[in-house]
């Protein structure tokens, strides 16, 4: 029997939790029902969206995701290890004078974004009754999930593919997820998670494409978090995107905020996929109102955005239909162009992260060569760069190696000769 962890963060003790005002809603069919662990609509079997109505009465600071506890689909008890409230950090060094921003999704527990979503979809199954939970994941959702589940003493199953960076599976089995790794791509171990929660209805699919509905609508607080910072101004978000719920998130929260009258106009959405795996970036290219699946391999160093959306393309058609809705732009980028940006993040910001993550800086110049995006431009940068150290430009660089009673003189001289060796980017390229 799952114990009740303790509440661990004040505002969500003293806040109504938003799952007793919440209704399960297909935007598929439009049928609706109170909140359960079945993943899907019951009417067309369409993926669901978690709806809280209440007014939008948002903190003026947020010091933790729990701060916005009202208007989440989470339970009584808030199973949190100190996420959200991420800093907003200007990109001045690449980008003197401009409004470019990265938002640091990587500073979230576990190194990822994926700990919002966890946090609450695992509050949400504690509080519908669950006995476990499972996620298919290329990694990140992984190492979320089941450090949540064991937060709220509930066992955890992590499905992912074989070749994923071992980082990430070390977190999981750290925290006491049982990994199972399947020859094939994600859309296999989506698949195996499908059937596992199938077999036990007991159990909750925690995979975070929009198998999950408590775990898309906490991506809204990336949108809150972003409105607190810099007010109505914000012109562009861009988003790293595999099926999309992130980005889907995002815009629903950008979308209560302009009902509600915080805004008077959306954000530009730029959902971003790697060249090597670009199911919905395809069809946006095409004009295309639907998702088919991606074919072949899926290559590329972004692993965690390498999603070919084989059985499940409804899941593309979604986040496609949101952006093309809300007049965004879907853009696909090459592993040289995410490289450098990784480089860059690194070597002039001091942000190093995962392939991933850099995606969204390098969708940011392509797009700005032939049509300037609205300012400011926040970047979501999603994971940290422990997540995938082997991917990394310079993780085969040798170290120096030196006589330790050398003159320390020499290493000062040679620290700033390493220093004017890095090429400085030029503001936008």
């Amino acid at each position: 029997m799952a114990r009740s962890p303790e509440t661990p963060s004040p505002a969500s003790s003293s806040q109504p939790h938003g799952l007793a005002a919440t209704r399960l809603v297909c935007p598929w069919c439009g049928a609706s029902r109170s909140p359960d662990l079945y993943p899907w609509c019951r009417r067309c079997r369409g993926s669901l969206s978690a709806e809280v109505d209440r007014p939008l009465d948002l903190p003026a600071v947020a010091r933790s995701l729990w701060d916005f506890a009202p208007l989440l689909p989470a339970g009584p008890v808030a199973v949190s290890l100190g996420e959200g409230a991420t800093p907003l950090l200007p990109l001045h060094t690449l980008f003197p004078g401009d409004e470019v921003y990265a938002k640091a999704e990587w500073m979230n527990p576990t190194g990822s974004f994926k700990d919002r979503g966890a946090a609450v979809a695992v509050s949400a199954a504690l509080a519908l009754g669950a006995e476990g939970v499972v996620c298919a994941s290329t990694g990140n959702n992984g190492a979320a999930v089941s450090a949540y589940a064991a937060r709220a003493g509930l066992p955890c199953i992590v499905t992912l593919p074989v070749g994923t960076p071992p980082g990430k599976i070390v977190q999981a089995r750290a925290h006491g997820g049982m990994v199972v790794e399947i020859p094939g791509t994600f859309s296999d171990a989506y698949q195996l998670a499908e059937r596992i929660q199938e077999a036990d209805g007991r159990w909750a699919n925690l995979t975070s494409t929009f198998a999950n509905p408590y775990m898309t609508a906490a991506h809204a607080t990336i949108t809150y978090e972003a409105w607190a910072a810099l007010g109505e101004r914000v012109g562009t978000i861009i988003v790293p995107i595999g099926a999309g719920p992130m980005l889907v998130g995002i815009l629903d929260g950008a979308d209560r905020l302009l009902h509600a009258e915080r805004i008077s106009r959306l954000p530009i959405p730029v959902g971003v996929q790697a060249a090597g795996c670009a199911p919905i970036a395809r069809a946006y290219a095409r004009g295309e109102s639907e998702v088919t699946a991606w074919e072949g391999d899926c290559s590329g160093i972004a692993g965690s955005i390498n999603d070919p959306l084989r059985g499940y393309p409804a899941d593309g058609t979604r986040t496609l239909r949101a952006v093309q809705q809300a007049r965004g732009v879907i853009h696909a980028v090459s592993d040289a162009e995410i490289v450098q940006a990784m480089r860059d993040l690194g070597r002039v910001e001091g942000i190093a992260c995962e392939p991933t993550a850099a995606a969204p800086l390098a969708a940011f110049r392509a797009l700005e060569r032939t049509n300037p995006l609205p300012r400011p431009v926040v970047l979501i940068v999603s994971g940290h760069v422990l997540k995938d150290p082997m991917s990394q430009p310079e993780c085969l660089a040798l170290s120096l190696t030196a006589d330790p009673t050398a003159d320390p003189r020499e290493f000062i001289a040679a620290a700033k000769t390493h220093r004017r060796s890095i090429p400085h980017p030029k503001c936008g390229t």
